[in-house]
């Protein structure tokens, strides 16, 4: 029963981040071919209209990442808004299923549509950093492919330094950081519909409601993230003062954890509100 309410749940999503995802098509196509059409050969005056073009394309670029990550966060919120809370909830609420595989169902689609647009972007983030570098290898003086095994072994040596001096390798700290990454997805998805459902709790303005929830459920979360943070100062000034041997990554990690900790006690409190509100507080309307 879980894959039929998630198959309805992702119909129901996937228009609209369609939409947003040939927006951002669109926006990095525009990118990549005014990056193209830079070259110094050029005279001054169709260089000066390509740098606009380029510099015009790069803001598009970034207004559409920004619109379509807060989009989607949008179209996820007000979904189960409007399947849970309003008339459509009627017919939600009467499926012969339970409301934790009601929830469960909400939630996997909305983290689905919210992790694939974000890994759109950083696949158009890569593209138009492929295509730069393409670009200007080709334009340098000099064998093409030696210059890009140059670079490569440049880019190699600073990851050594990276190593050598946050004193983790590379592979395990971007292990880390997936790790967050998960975890801060799933978070802020719970978030977002526990703040829907604690906006229920006004008998009027919902929606203001709900949005002043997830506005103070941020504050809070960053005062938590900024006390987190205090032991990891004072520890980096106690080192610089008195000892050199901690590697940055050991005075960051512990902070680091904490915060993660945080965040998944978030989303479970986040579960449990949601859960509780569509079971115990129910108020269509």
């Amino acid at each position: 029963m879980l894959g039929k309410l998630l198959k309805y749940e992702w119909k129901g999503l996937c228009s609209p981040l369609l939409v947003m995802l040939a927006v951002l098509g669109g926006t990095t196509a525009l990118t990549c071919g005014v990056i193209l059409t830079i070259n110094p050969k050029y005279d001054e005056t169709i260089a000066w209209y390509s740098m606009r073009a380029l510099i015009l394309s790069i803001f598009l670029y970034y207004f559409g990442l920004i619109g379509c990550t807060l989009g989607t966060m949008l179209i996820i919120a007000i979904r189960f808004y409007k399947t849970c809370y309003t008339d459509q909830g009627y017919l939600t609420h009467t499926l012969p299923v339970s409301t934790r595989l009601i929830l469960n169902a909400k939630l996997l689609a909305s983290i689905l549509a919210y992790f694939l647009m974000l890994l759109a972007i950083f696949a158009t983030i890569f593209i138009i950093i492929q295509v730069a570098m393409h670009h200007i290898f080709s334009l340098l003086p000099g064998d093409y492919n030696e210059l890009r095994r140059e670079f490569s072994r440049e880019f190699s040596s600073l990851l050594y330094e990276f190593e050598d001096d946050l004193g983790i390798g590379f592979g395990a700290y971007i292990a880390y950081l997936i790790v967050y990454f998960i975890v801060a997805i799933f978070s802020n998805i719970v978030t977002i519909l526990g703040c829907v459902s604690l906006g229920q709790l006004f008998t009027k303005h919902r929606v203001a409601g709900a949005i002043l929830a997830y506005f103070i459920v941020q504050f809070v979360m960053q005062i938590i993230g900024y006390l987190c943070s205090l032991p990891m100062y004072t520890r980096m000034l106690i080192t610089d003062s008195y000892s050199d041997n901690l590697t940055p990554f050991a005075i960051m990690s512990p902070t680091m954890n904490l915060v993660l900790l945080t965040t998944v006690i978030l989303a479970v409190v986040m579960y449990f509100v949601n859960l509780h509100m569509m079971t115990k507080k129910l108020n269509l309307e």
